[in-house]
């Protein structure tokens, strides 16, 4: 399912389900602390449901891990289970999220018609006229007839064939506990080699060199990161895992802020090489990062901003273009827009004035003096 996620501003267009190190990636990209993880988002349409427009157009607001758990059960759901969801939505438009997240857990009645119905109802006896019948009456009676009955007392409906009954529908009393994630940088789907994946087990960086030894000449079937550039490929062979930790190992010194600007360099530099990676740790200081800036316009107004004289009137730049002014700027310092806000080229300032280079204003002087003096010629 995609979903939009927006905060304060920031939008993201995300596909769900995902892993806690791609939601936690995303809460990055719209600027939401770790430690809140509330998005507020809308859905599209999933698995062909025909959502009804307005339940399509609301905005959620909800834990990212509530709205993964959400898309991992809808994704899980039989056709009979997705059946009695899409009843249950369109009896209840107004339904909030966490109404929705518990229909998910919803109703099952593998009935494709009034005379399938029927058949149900008279084998279960479940009117009341039915109890004392024999079974000799019972076999007398129309299925769809006593289908129908059963219908218009229980107000149900036929979806995609199966029949849902929503008037009696009660949420399920269950309760949704999500624990913080664990404190890594790094998994990774370990198996003892290509022909024994069944026996596969995840291990977690950083580790230590014991748990390093164990795995060395295994098998990796699946690596999970944090940095969405250091992916499988980047893992040549299993030989990397010592320099894999130890960049995991550098990782968890870092603040989370130096943690997302170490992303943003990376995507600037188009870093996707561990040995490139570690080594890009250590010049981290050495770049210039605003978060706030996520196109090369508002870069142009902020760096306007920031050298005009200090009396001038700000406001009078926000309804402005600087898109190529910005990306002027950005070209000259090496700078760039990424999805974590822009950042410098190394050893670079984002926002210090430019001046001219003496050479450049040498030709400048020349070719002013050079229009001077043919200025009065006649050709």
């Amino acid at each position: 399912m995609r979903v939009h996620l927006k905060n304060d501003g920031y939008a993201l267009s995300a596909e769900f389900p995902m892993t806690v190190f791609e939601m936690q990636d995303a809460l990055d990209k719209l600027q939401i602390p770790p430690e809140t993880r509330a998005v507020t988002f809308q859905i599209y349409d999933f698995r062909n449901m025909n959502l009804s427009s307005e339940l399509c157009e609301k905005e959620f607001t909800a834990d990212i891990f509530r709205l993964n758990l959400f898309v991992e059960r809808l994704e899980n759901l039989d056709d009979t289970e997705m059946a009695a969801m899409k009843s249950l939505l369109q009896t209840y438009p107004e339904s909030d999220f966490e109404d929705m997240l518990l229909m998910t857990y919803g109703l099952d009645y593998p009935c494709e018609d009034c005379r399938e119905l029927g058949e149900t109802v008279i084998g279960n006896e479940l009117l009341p006229e039915l109890e004392s019948c024999s079974d000799e009456i019972l076999e007398l009676l129309d299925c769809e007839k006593v289908g129908q009955l059963m219908q218009e007392r229980e107000d149900g409906v036929f979806v995609d064939g199966y029949y849902c009954v929503t008037s009696g529908y009660e949420p399920p009393d269950i309760h949704f506990e999500f624990g913080e994630p664990e404190q890594c940088f790094f998994r990774l789907l370990i198996a003892p080699d290509a022909q024994k994946t069944a026996q596969a087990q995840w291990i977690s960086l950083p580790c230590n060199a014991e748990t390093l030894l164990e795995v060395y000449d295994q098998t990796c079937c699946e690596l999970q990161s944090s940095l969405p550039w250091i992916t499988s490929d980047s893992l040549k062979n299993m030989h990397q895992i010592g320099i894999l930790n130890a960049l995991a190992e550098r990782m968890s010194e870092l603040s989370h802020n130096d943690f997302v600007k170490l992303k943003a360099v990376m995507d600037s530099e188009r870093i996707r090489e561990i040995p490139d990676a570690l080594a890009c740790m250590e010049h981290l200081p050495e770049y210039e990062w605003d978060r706030s800036v996520r196109d090369c316009s508002a870069f142009g107004r902020a760096y306007l901003a920031k050298n005009l004289p200090t009396n001038f009137d700000i406001s009078l730049l926000k309804s402005g273009d600087f898109y190529d002014f910005g990306s002027q700027i950005m070209k000259q310092t090496g700078s760039a827009v990424t999805s974590y806000g822009v950042i410098s080229g190394r050893g670079q300032s984002l926002y210090s004035a430019l001046t001219m280079q003496p050479e450049q204003q040498l030709e400048e002087d020349l070719e002013e003096d050079f229009e001077m003096k043919i200025g009065g010629l006649s050709l």
